[in-house]
């Protein structure tokens, strides 16, 4: 990919690393309280909703999917009139499905409810949160809308703006709402809050970014539906796919299990799935930079820039997942204390199956998406339900709790393989090359590093701490520097990088780490 592109994805990740880093962080830091102030049961209660509106969300076509594409690839083209076309026919149909969708599901909430098994004491707060969610959802939907512009520009910097911004009123309002004892139904409604500024917010900011948009019911086009949907329904079946794997085991869990082992089973996909988010966040500003390339028809720019952006995702996924397998006992004590052990469980599997998506798809996706061809997603999501719902109930009935992830792990393991050959067949790159050239080598140093620290936690019987909490960090601070330690010294022999790495990822633009960089890289 040439130097131009190359700064505007330097650019966008790093805004993009500090907009969602941060995310992570403040729902990490929150989830402790929260749990704390409302109990296991209600925190599965609201995973459970979550889960619920996530479902429903997804009956939208997958229009939403289409806007970064096509705004990207219009705005190289500059045909600023198709991008007017764009956002408001996406603005006419979310606004006529959060209506229609919403009235249906409040049809439906008492039915839905009654699959789990939940309190009767929780009943009545159940169904209102879920009232509250749906409304919650139909409202991210059309906020989406403006917020997709300045993506669709690559200006990923200001949507991390907004996204720090209105975190903070998100944090005050968490607390003050539970603090008052407004509960589930509190979150909810400060959830609602936190969209509507954030859809004013961005409304606003397109007209700055883009001083040729314009806003009215009358720019929706029959036409554009079509386009968007048609290019949007593939990945929306993948999404439906993916999300049915991501948390049908929270669904399973809540039919066949307690509900408050459902928040257990959250704790260890919260864990990993944010590692995932980290190490994936510079994937995400990939598919506008793909599909202006793939606009101006430079197919051998797109597959050059698909080897290189693979190997940098493997030289943070592969340490990164490793570290977490080896220490989760110790993250999951410093983060929420003791008696969490089957979350811990839970985390370790899914970070197996976690890392194998990555690898297989983590740039794979932005790539196919940005030249036409989401239907390989599609194809290795309707691969992946039709295993996991097996294998979790069967693994669930006769496992329980850590039954669930064994299913999940698995059929992530199989779909992720067929995606990957399939990928690799449409792009005519061997994949014994490209795993050769790309993350073979980070992967013999990863399991070299990781398998011995997995026994340094038997050494802390030996401090003499009474805090398990105290001693766990001590622990983990001890296997954070011994395995990053190692591995950064190992990547100096190594070298993973070469000049044009260096080149493409750092010239005039953060000169000290340029020169760091460079011992990674070949003469």
């Amino acid at each position: 990919m040439e130097q131009s592109l190359s700064r505007k994805v330097f650019r966008n990740t790093v805004y993009n690393l500090i907009g969602q880093f941060w995310g992570m962080l403040v729902m990490l830091g929150l989830t402790p309280y929260i749990i704390n102030r409302i109990g296991v049961e209600r925190f599965g209660v609201w995973a459970i909703v979550g889960v619920l509106t996530g479902y429903f969300g997804l009956l939208d076509f997958g229009i939403r999917s289409s806007f970064i594409k096509y705004i990207s690839e219009y705005y190289a083209r500059k045909e600023d009139d198709k991008i007017n076309q764009v956002v408001n026919t996406g603005f006419v149909f979310y606004l006529i499905f959060g209506i229609v969708i919403t009235g249906a599901a409040f049809l439906l909430i008492g039915p839905l409810l009654g699959i789990f098994k939940i309190p009767q004491e929780l009943a009545g707060e159940a169904r209102l949160v879920l009232m509250l969610g749906m409304i919650s959802m139909a409202l991210v939907n059309v906020s989406a809308v403006f917020e997709s512009v300045p993506m669709g520009l690559q200006r990923m910097d200001i949507s991390s703006k907004v996204s720090v911004a209105v975190s903070f009123p998100n944090i005050i309002g968490t607390i003050l709402f539970l603090e008052m004892g407004y509960g589930l139904a509190g979150l909810m409604l400060n959830r609602i809050i936190i969209v509507l500024l954030g859809g004013l917010v961005n409304f606003i900011i397109s007209f700055r970014v883009l001083p040729s948009f314009r806003f009215g019911f009358l720019m929706s086009k029959g036409d554009m539906f079509k386009r968007l949907i048609t290019f949007g329904y593939k990945i929306q079946l993948a999404s439906i796919y993916s999300m049915i794997t991501l948390s049908v085991d929270k669904l399973l869990i809540g039919y066949f299990l307690p509900i408050g082992l459902v928040t257990f089973y959250q704790l260890g996909n919260c864990l990993t799935g944010t590692v995932k988010g980290i190490v994936t966040l510079p994937a995400s500003v990939l598919l506008p930079a793909f599909s202006e390339v793939d606009g101006r028809g430079e197919r051998e720019k797109l597959i050059e820039g698909y080897k290189r952006t693979s190997k940098y995702l493997s030289l943070i996924a592969l340490p990164f997942f490793t570290f977490v397998i080896v220490s989760a006992s110790q993250i999951m004590m410093v983060w929420m204390g003791e008696g969490y052990e089957d979350s811990v469980r839970i985390a370790q599997l899914l970070a197996i199956g976690h890392l194998a998506s990555v690898l297989a798809g983590g740039i794979g996706n932005q790539l196919l998406r940005g030249i036409g061809h989401p239907e390989v997603e599609m194809h290795a999501g309707l691969i992946n339900v039709l295993i996991n719902l097996p294998l979790s109930v069967f693994f669930i009935i006769k496992f329980g709790l850590l039954g669930a992830a064994l299913g999940t792990m698995a059929s992530w393991f199989i779909a992720s393989f067929y995606y990957f050959r399939r990928m690799h067949q449409i792009i005519h790159l061997p994949m014994g090359y490209f795993i050769k050239t790309t993350f073979l080598k980070t992967t013999m140093l990863c399991l070299v590093l990781g398998m011995p620290l997995w026994f340094l936690p038997a050494l802390s019987n030996q401090l003499s701490i009474e805090s398990a909490r105290i001693t766990a960090g001590v622990v983990l601070i001890i296997q954070a520097v011994l395995f990053w330690g190692g591995y950064f010294i190992a990547l100096c022999y190594i070298k993973p990088l070469d000049k044009m790495d260096v080149l493409l990822l750092f010239q005039n633009r953060l000169p000290w780490l340029e020169k760091v960089m460079a011992k990674f890289s070949v003469s």
